[in-house]
C-alpha cells in the first residue's frame, strides 16, 4: 500500500503543463457574403509576425501569411454545422492555444447531384429532389435565369452558343431565405466520341480485336449515335480533323502485353493528340492506356506503375473498385460514380463490384507505392493525399476494393493544369472488363454505368 501511495505522489508532482509561448487570437468572428465566410481576428500582441493555422476538421489545415487578419471560406452550406479552430505560429515551433469559432448557416436545402447533358436543343439540367421542401427552384446558364417549380428534377436550356459556363443553382424555402449555390462547370461544344485504336477501321476492330475493345466498341456504338472508330494512323495522315470529337476514349485491354503499340508513339500522332488535349479534348485512358499521359507530357512524374499481362485465371471471387481512398476521402459523389449502387464495408471501406466470379483476365494498370515515393511512409499517412491531388491536379477517385490506405491509385481524374485545357480520366483496375470470358459477368451493369457516367462527365467538360 505504502508503495502504491508513493507512487501515485509522484505521478501527481510530475504532470506539468507549460503555458503555450504565444498568447492566442482575440475576438474572433464571422460574416457571410454570400455563399462565403469571411473569418475575422484580432492577432495577439508579439515581437515577430504570426501567422494563423485555421482548422475546420478536414484534416487539411490552413495557414495564412504573417500578419493576416481575415480568411475567406466557402461555399458554406445551409443547415450543417461548421467548427473552425485558429492558433497563431510563429514558424519556430510555437504555437498559441486554440480559439474555436462555430456556426450554422440557415436556409433552404439546396439541389443534389447536379448534372447536365449537352443535346440537339441545348443542354439538359438534371437533379436529385433537396433533402427538404422548398417553394421554388432558379437556375441562372449564361444570359438565361429561369424560376422553375419546387417539384422538378430536370430543366431544358435552349439555344446555348458554344463556349463555357458555369451552370448555378440555388433554391427558396417557405421563409423565401435561400440555399447555398450549386455550381456546375459545363462546356457547349462538339459532342462525339472517338474510339481510339490500332486496327484500320472499325470492320478490322471488330473481325479482329480483342474481346474487350469488340465488347466497349459495340457497345459504344449503340449507345452514342455520335461515336465512330478512328485509327492511330488516320491521325497521322490527317484523314481525321480530331477537333470534331468532344472525347477521345482509348480501350486498350490486351492479352498481349502492356507495351504502347508503335502507331501510338509515332511523333506525329503523339504531338496531333497532344495539341488536341491542350486545346481542351478530353481523354478516357483505360487498362494499359494510362500509361499515355506520360507519353503525351501530362504527367512528368517517375511514379511506380504496376502492370498485369497474360491470358489469366479462374477466380470463384466478386473483384470490386474502392472510393474512399485511406477509408477518408469518400468519392461517392463524383459523377463517375453516379447511380451504382455502393457498400459500406465493415471497415469503412466504399466500395462496389465490377466483376463477378470466373475467369479474371486482371489486366492491372495502376500506380503504386506512392507514399514511398513522396517519402511520406507509411501507407496509411494522410500526407501523400493531398500531395498528389495537388502536384497534379488531379482527384484520387479509386483503388482495389480490398485496400483501406494509400497505396495505390486504379482510378484518378486530371484536370486541365499548365497548357493542358483538357480532362481526362483514367481506369486501370484490373477488375474491369468488357468481356468476361467465362460468360456473363453478373456486375457488368456497373460497368456500363461506370463509362457512361465517365464519357457523360468528360463532354461536360
Amino acid at each position: 500500500m505504502l508503495a502504491g501511495f508513493a507512487f501515485t505522489a509522484c505521478q501527481k508532482n510530475d504532470i506539468a503543463v507549460a503555458p503555450a509561448n504565444l498568447n492566442p487570437v482575440s475576438n474572433v468572428q464571422y460574416t457571410l457574403n454570400g455563399d462565403t465566410a469571411v473569418l475575422s481576428w484580432a492577432l495577439p500582441s508579439t515581437g515577430t509576425p504570426v501567422k494563423i493555422v485555421i482548422d475546420n476538421g478536414s484534416g487539411s489545415p490552413v495557414e495564412t501569411a504573417a500578419g493576416a487578419t481575415s480568411y475567406k471560406f466557402g461555399i458554406v452550406e445551409t443547415n450543417k454545422d461548421y467548427k473552425f479552430t485558429l492558433k497563431a505560429t510563429d514558424g519556430q515551433g510555437n504555437l498559441s492555444l486554440g480559439e474555436v469559432l462555430r456556426f450554422n448557416r440557415s436556409g433552404a436545402a439546396p439541389v443534389k447531384n447536379l448534372s447536365a447533358v449537352q443535346n440537339n436543343n441545348g443542354v439538359l439540367l438534371s437533379w436529385a429532389a433537396p433533402a427538404s421542401a422548398v417553394s421554388k427552384i432558379q437556375a441562372k446558364m449564361g444570359s438565361q435565369t429561369v424560376d422553375i417549380s419546387s417539384s422538378a428534377t430536370s430543366y431544358q436550356f435552349s439555344n446555348v452558343p458554344a463556349g463555357s459556363y458555369t451552370i448555378s443553382v440555388v433554391t427558396y424555402n417557405s421563409a423565401n431565405q435561400v440555399s447555398n449555390t450549386v455550381y456546375l462547370p459545363f462546356r457547349v461544344g462538339a459532342t462525339a466520341v472517338a474510339y481510339l485504336g490500332t486496327y484500320a477501321d472499325s470492320a478490322a476492330l471488330l473481325s479482329n480485336g480483342d474481346d474487350d475493345e469488340v465488347a466497349a466498341a459495340k457497345w459504344l456504338f449503340q449507345n452514342y449515335s455520335k461515336s465512330e472508330y478512328i485509327s492511330f494512323n488516320e491521325i497521322k495522315n490527317g484523314t481525321v480533323d480530331l477537333s470534331q470529337f468532344r472525347v477521345l476514349w482509348w480501350n486498350f485491354d490486351v492479352s498481349t502485353g502492356h507495351a504502347l503499340p508503335a502507331a501510338s508513339t509515332d511523333a506525329v500522332v503523339v504531338n496531333r493528340i497532344k495539341q488536341y488535349y491542350k486545346n481542351g479534348g478530353g481523354l478516357l485512358l483505360n487498362q494499359y492506356a494510362m500509361q499515355y499521359l506520360w507519353t503525351l507530357g501530362r504527367m512528368t512524374q517517375d511514379f511506380f506503375l504496376e502492370f498485369g499481362d497474360g491470358a489469366g485465371f479462374n477466380n470463384p471471387d466478386s473483384w470490386g473498385i474502392g472510393i474512399n481512398p485511406n477509408r477518408k476521402h469518400d468519392k461517392s459523389s463524383h459523377p463517375l460514380f453516379k447511380d451504382i449502387a455502393k457498400t459500406i464495408q465493415g471497415d469503412n471501406r466504399v466500395t462496389f463490384p465490377v466483376i463477378g466470379p470466373g475467369w479474371k483476365e486482371n489486366h492491372n494498370a495502376v500506380i503504386v507505392r506512392i507514399p514511398e515515393f513522396y517519402n511520406l511512409l507509411p501507407n496509411d499517412k494522410d500526407d501523400s493525399f493531398g500531395k498528389f491531388e495537388s502536384e497534379n491536379n488531379a482527384e484520387w477517385l479509386g483503388v482495389w476494393d480490398g485496400i483501406g490506405d494509400l497505396f495505390m491509385i486504379g482510378v484518378a481524374e486530371l484536370k486541365p493544369k499548365d497548357d493542358f485545357q483538357g480532362s481526362s480520366i483514367f481506369i486501370g483496375i484490373g477488375g474491369i472488363e468488357w468481356n468476361q470470358n467465362s460468360g456473363t459477368n453478373i456486375h457488368q451493369g456497373n460497368v456500363e454505368k461506370l463509362y457512361k457516367n465517365a464519357l457523360d462527365y468528360l463532354k461536360t467538360k
